[in-house]
């Protein structure tokens, strides 16, 4: 969609004022302001978009300069924003932590974009071009906020290998450029081994991260492909409970015999999964579960649980450990399903924020972009939708828990009420004409 924009949101300039002395020119804060607006209320928010649709804004490069080389520290906007959502999630009941992985995809190519490289989309089933995301996020009863990311870089250690064989010097070599040469490509080569993180690796940071900082979680849930002894070690020398899904080929020890999760699961007759009643959001939905203490290596006696979400065990079922043996079913199915939080709040950044839709390349701009991403995310699930809109009431929303896309919508209801207020204003004082008000509204696309 393409909007018009004279002005900024009140939710959004309200809502960025607590972060304004983070930014050190008021120009750059201003620029912010809008870039969090585009965000919300373009359909393929772009900095070149952006700068087409602001009504008398500023020109694309100074947007382009307030995200990727103005001084100002994501880092220290982030815990800000951790700041801000604490209050929702203090005294709340349980808080989760939780970790997964996701592709942030990006069509233009890894040579391109900092961060992106060619990966398998088994959602998609293809090859696809995108940055993949170690995120970490806390759950608290109806509220997931995201707590940080990490940007994975694959090692082409193959790669580098065949090159230094291809290139290899021979003993008798005499010219000591050569050689000096090939003692920084090995060099090079020993520093990007070094340097490398995993995914697991990632993941053990943000947990440690999580658990130094003021909205440490009662228990961690991780995903099956971070599920490595990294990460529990990070979450055990915290002395939290963990629980982790698993992939159905994992190998697992019950009464001296071998199985597979997925050959145990089969073996289980069907008197033994027992239903479980949760009411999540306002819906009551039953699972079958069994569960039972077994031993898996690297991680010693543990409770397995095994999960269906229909009494016939139909389909793929959840395979998921713990390290708490004493919780029941009930217990694990409830810390389980908030494992599912974070796949809305994915869902949320990608398809209403645009976290797939930036064209920064380097890296300062792709980091403060996610960065700005989840600011706009936490900001808007702290909307109070029932706030009048200019004269109107909203009284309706007083008693109603408004979805994601509502509070996206308050944002460019806002905006169109500014600009009706605008169009009359022009109107009224400057005698203005439809077509010169169109030619103002529209100049930058018009003639783009």
């Amino acid at each position: 969609m393409i909007v018009p924009i004279v002005g900024i949101p009140p939710s959004i300039e309200e809502g960025l004022t607590s972060y304004r002395d983070l930014f050190p020119r008021s120009e750059t804060y201003q620029h912010i302001k809008e870039y969090c607006t585009g965000l919300v209320v373009l359909e393929k928010p772009s900095i070149n978009r952006l700068a087409q649709c602001l009504v008398d804004g500023p020109a694309q490069s100074s947007i382009n300069k307030a995200i990727t080389r103005s001084p100002w520290s994501g880092q220290a906007v982030n815990a800000r924003r951790l700041e801000q959502v604490k209050q929702y999630h203090r005294g709340k009941g349980l808080t989760i932590g939780i970790v997964d992985n996701t592709f942030s995809h990006h069509p233009r190519g890894e040579k391109k974009m900092y961060g992106v490289y060619r990966y398998w989309d088994y959602v998609q089933g293809c090859y696809t071009y995108a940055i993949q995301l170690v995120t970490a996020a806390i759950a608290t009863g109806d509220r997931c906020d995201g707590f940080d990311y990490r940007i994975y870089h694959r090692l082409h250690q193959k790669e580098e290998m065949a090159y230094l064989e291809h290139t290899q010097l021979s003993a008798d070599e005499p010219d000591r450029e050569k050689w000096l040469r090939r003692l920084v490509e090995l060099l090079a080569y020993d520093l990007h081994r070094r340097q490398h993180r995993t995914k697991p690796q990632l993941a053990a940071e943000l947990i440690e991260q999580m658990g130094a900082s003021g909205m440490a979680p009662d228990v961690y849930t991780v995903d099956s492909g971070l599920f490595a002894p990294v990460v529990i070690e990070a979450i055990k020398r915290q002395g939290k409970p963990w629980l982790a899904d698993s992939e159905k080929s994992r190998l697992l020890f019950w009464q001296g015999q071998r199985f597979t999760c997925e050959t145990f699961a089969q073996s289980r007759p069907d008197d033994a999964y027992r239903p479980v009643k949760l009411t999540r959001h306002g819906r009551e939905k039953t699972f079958w579960v069994f569960t039972c203490v077994v031993r898996i290596r690297n991680y010693g006696k543990v409770r397995m649980a095994v999960i269906y979400d229909n009494p016939s065990r139909q389909g793929e079922p959840i395979y998921c450990f713990t390290n708490r043996l004493t919780w029941n079913s009930q217990k694990i199915v409830q810390v389980r399903c908030h494992r599912w939080d974070i796949e809305p709040l994915h869902e949320q950044v990608k398809q209403f924020l645009g976290a797939e839709d930036s064209q920064l390349q380097t890296e300062a701009g792709v980091r403060r972009h996610l960065t700005l991403v989840f600011v706009v995310n936490s900001l808007l699930k702290s909307l109070d939708l029932s706030c009048p809109l200019g004269d109107l009431p909203m009284t309706e929303f007083k008693d109603v828990v408004p979805t994601f896309g509502q509070r996206c919508r308050r944002i460019l209801l806002e905006l169109f009420h500014e600009l009706i207020q605008t169009i009359h204003r022009w109107l009224q004082d400057k005698q203005m004409t439809p077509p010169q008000i169109f030619e103002t509204l529209f100049q930058r696309l018009l003639y783009a």
